[in-house]
């Protein structure tokens, strides 16, 4: 694996635990507060979750009334931003690593050397570096 790869699934391995941290505090937030004072009973929180599924099956009441990633529409589409920016760094990394050179076939011959370029389709006669027609033949390349 060359060091682009690693350089990009090292930043992918961080962007996501920093994303999948918060995501936890959010799960156990509701138990977070036992011992504090005014805080709901778990008899007072199941009034409130049997009140939230009334709310929620009456006519008109769509989904189920929990933020998609916070609290309000602000924190959704600054994740989705976050999210976009992420991914374009992660393919503008894969299409550097790519690189822009043209690749050019190896071919060996019987004889153990090596020779590199285009062949004419036609007779199979090596073409030179920019020649668009087959000298032996005349077949556009």
């Amino acid at each position: 694996m060359n060091k682009a790869h690693l350089m990009v699934a090292a930043f992918s391995l961080v962007m996501g635990s920093i994303l999948l941290l918060p995501a936890l505090n959010i799960a156990f937030a509701q138990y977070g507060s036992q011992g504090a004072v005014g805080s709901a009973t778990l008899e007072e929180q199941l009034q409130l979750a049997k009140e939230k599924l009334t709310n929620a099956q009456q006519q008109g009441a769509y989904g189920s009334g929990t933020a998609m990633f916070g609290t309000n529409l602000d924190n959704t589409v600054l994740m989705i931003i976050i999210i976009v920016v992420i991914m374009g760094g992660i393919s503008a990394a894969f299409f550097a690593a790519g690189g822009g050179s043209k690749k050019r076939a190896v071919v060996a011959g019987t004889d153990g050397s090596h020779t590199s370029g285009k062949f004419c389709t036609n007779c199979g006669t090596q073409l030179g570096d920019g020649q668009k027609f087959c000298g032996n033949c005349g077949t556009k390349s």
